[in-house]
Protein backbone atom coordinates (compact mmCIF):
# COMPACT_ATOMS: atom_id res chain seq x y z
CA UNK A 1 0.00 0.00 0.00
CA UNK A 2 1.09 3.79 -0.89
CA UNK A 3 1.29 5.51 2.42
CA UNK A 4 -0.12 8.77 1.81
CA UNK A 5 -2.41 10.78 3.89
CA UNK A 6 -5.12 10.80 0.93
CA UNK A 7 -4.75 6.79 0.33
CA UNK A 8 -4.86 5.81 4.25
CA UNK A 9 -8.00 8.19 4.73
CA UNK A 10 -9.44 6.41 1.94
CA UNK A 11 -9.12 3.22 3.05
CA UNK A 12 -9.49 3.56 6.57
CA UNK A 13 -13.11 5.30 5.17
CA UNK A 14 -13.72 2.24 3.45
CA UNK A 15 -13.49 -0.36 6.35
CA UNK A 16 -16.64 -1.48 7.49
CA UNK A 17 -15.43 -4.88 9.86
CA UNK A 18 -13.37 -4.46 12.69
CA UNK A 19 -10.94 -7.49 10.51
CA UNK A 20 -11.05 -5.07 7.70
CA UNK A 21 -10.09 -2.25 10.08
CA UNK A 22 -7.21 -4.71 11.84
CA UNK A 23 -5.57 -6.17 8.14
CA UNK A 24 -5.41 -2.61 7.11
CA UNK A 25 -3.53 -1.28 10.26
CA UNK A 26 -1.13 -3.99 9.89
CA UNK A 27 -0.38 -3.61 6.62
CA UNK A 28 0.04 0.72 7.32
CA UNK A 29 1.89 -0.62 10.07
CA UNK A 30 4.53 -2.69 8.49
CA UNK A 31 5.31 0.57 6.36
CA UNK A 32 5.70 2.74 9.62
CA UNK A 33 8.21 0.10 11.13
CA UNK A 34 10.13 0.52 8.25
CA UNK A 35 10.77 3.82 7.91
CA UNK A 36 11.52 3.79 12.00
CA UNK A 37 14.08 1.52 11.56
CA UNK A 38 15.44 3.49 8.47
CA UNK A 39 15.52 6.53 10.71
CA UNK A 40 13.03 8.07 7.61
CA UNK A 41 10.71 9.69 10.22
CA UNK A 42 11.26 11.69 13.78
CA UNK A 43 8.22 9.54 15.31
CA UNK A 44 9.53 6.90 17.47
CA UNK A 45 6.12 4.87 17.51
CA UNK A 46 4.01 3.27 14.84
CA UNK A 47 0.99 5.12 16.42
CA UNK A 48 3.30 8.65 16.08
CA UNK A 49 3.87 7.70 12.41
CA UNK A 50 0.12 6.39 11.66
CA UNK A 51 -1.16 9.68 13.25
CA UNK A 52 1.41 11.68 11.08
CA UNK A 53 0.41 10.23 7.77
CA UNK A 54 -3.15 11.05 8.85
CA UNK A 55 -1.90 14.25 9.36
CA UNK A 56 -3.05 17.40 7.25
CA UNK A 57 -4.37 20.75 6.26
CA UNK A 58 -7.92 19.76 7.87
CA UNK A 59 -7.09 16.78 9.85
CA UNK A 60 -4.54 18.49 12.17
CA UNK A 61 -5.47 17.43 16.04
CA UNK A 62 -6.63 13.63 16.69
CA UNK A 63 -8.67 12.85 20.01
CA UNK A 64 -11.02 10.03 21.47
CA UNK A 65 -14.46 10.54 21.48
CA UNK A 66 -14.21 11.13 25.74
CA UNK A 67 -11.47 13.69 25.02
CA UNK A 68 -13.00 15.64 22.61
CA UNK A 69 -15.94 15.87 24.99
CA UNK A 70 -13.50 17.02 27.68
CA UNK A 71 -12.38 19.72 25.39
CA UNK A 72 -15.46 21.24 24.81
CA UNK A 73 -16.66 19.78 21.75
CA UNK A 74 -18.90 17.06 20.10
CA UNK A 75 -18.08 14.97 16.97
CA UNK A 76 -20.38 15.69 14.20
CA UNK A 77 -23.12 13.50 13.30
CA UNK A 78 -21.89 10.64 10.47
CA UNK A 79 -18.30 11.20 10.90
CA UNK A 80 -16.09 7.79 10.82
CA UNK A 81 -13.54 7.29 12.99
CA UNK A 82 -9.97 7.19 12.62
CA UNK A 83 -8.18 3.88 13.78
CA UNK A 84 -4.60 3.33 15.38
CA UNK A 85 -3.61 0.48 18.13
CA UNK A 86 -4.58 1.03 21.40
CA UNK A 87 -2.31 0.16 24.68
CA UNK A 88 -1.58 -2.88 25.08
CA UNK A 89 -4.32 -5.27 26.73
CA UNK A 90 -3.91 -8.54 28.60
CA UNK A 91 -6.48 -11.15 28.41
CA UNK A 92 -6.69 -15.38 29.95
CA UNK A 93 -7.09 -17.90 27.00
CA UNK A 94 -10.39 -19.30 28.08
CA UNK A 95 -9.57 -22.26 25.89
CA UNK A 96 -6.09 -23.17 27.17
CA UNK A 97 -6.00 -26.10 29.18
CA UNK A 98 -4.15 -24.21 31.87
CA UNK A 99 -5.79 -22.21 34.31
CA UNK A 100 -3.82 -18.89 34.28
CA UNK A 101 -2.26 -18.42 30.63
CA UNK A 102 -2.41 -15.14 29.60
CA UNK A 103 -1.91 -13.46 25.92
CA UNK A 104 -1.09 -9.58 25.31
CA UNK A 105 -2.63 -8.43 22.31
CA UNK A 106 -3.19 -4.71 21.06
CA UNK A 107 -6.96 -3.53 20.21
CA UNK A 108 -7.95 -0.92 17.93
CA UNK A 109 -8.30 2.96 19.00
CA UNK A 110 -10.39 5.19 17.43
CA UNK A 111 -9.81 9.00 16.78
CA UNK A 112 -11.37 11.67 15.52
CA UNK A 113 -9.93 14.52 14.42
CA UNK A 114 -11.08 18.93 14.95
CA UNK A 115 -12.56 18.51 10.88
CA UNK A 116 -15.07 15.85 12.71
CA UNK A 117 -15.81 18.07 15.43
CA UNK A 118 -17.86 20.90 16.49
CA UNK A 119 -18.01 23.20 19.56
CA UNK A 120 -20.60 21.84 22.30
CA UNK A 121 -24.12 23.81 23.05
CA UNK A 122 -25.30 24.44 26.10
CA UNK A 123 -28.14 22.40 25.76
CA UNK A 124 -25.55 19.50 24.88
CA UNK A 125 -23.04 19.33 27.99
Amino acid sequence: MTTTTTTIHEAMQNCTTKDQKKQLLKSISIDAKEQIQLGATEEETVNGVLISWLTNKTHQEFNGFWQWKKLGYKVKKGEKAFFIWSKKRKAKDKDSQEDDKEYSFFSLAYLFSNAQVEPLKKEDA
